[in-house]
């Protein structure tokens, strides 16, 4: 009863956080854009509505997808 659900980008942006610095622990040699690549090409799509954004697929409500860390681990 003590807890709730929010979303958003104030919520989404401290994890993200937490795991960007896992994959940079993981590769301390990897750059920004290694680890964005790796977000982005291992994210979990759930439902319908993503369309082409770039080299990657995007939707209006969910973003790339769900971050999937030990997927993105393994590309790096």
């Amino acid at each position: 009863g003590t807890y709730n659900t929010i979303s958003g980008t104030s919520m989404a942006a401290p994890q993200i956080a937490g795991i960007v610095a896992q994959l940079f622990q993981a590769k301390p040699s990897a750059t920004p854009a290694d680890i964005e690549r790796a977000l982005k090409s291992t994210a979990y799509k759930y439902g319908t509505g993503y369309v082409p954004a770039g080299p990657y697929t995007s939707s209006f409500d969910k973003g790339t997808g769900l971050v999937d860390v030990v997927a993105a681990v393994n590309v790096l």
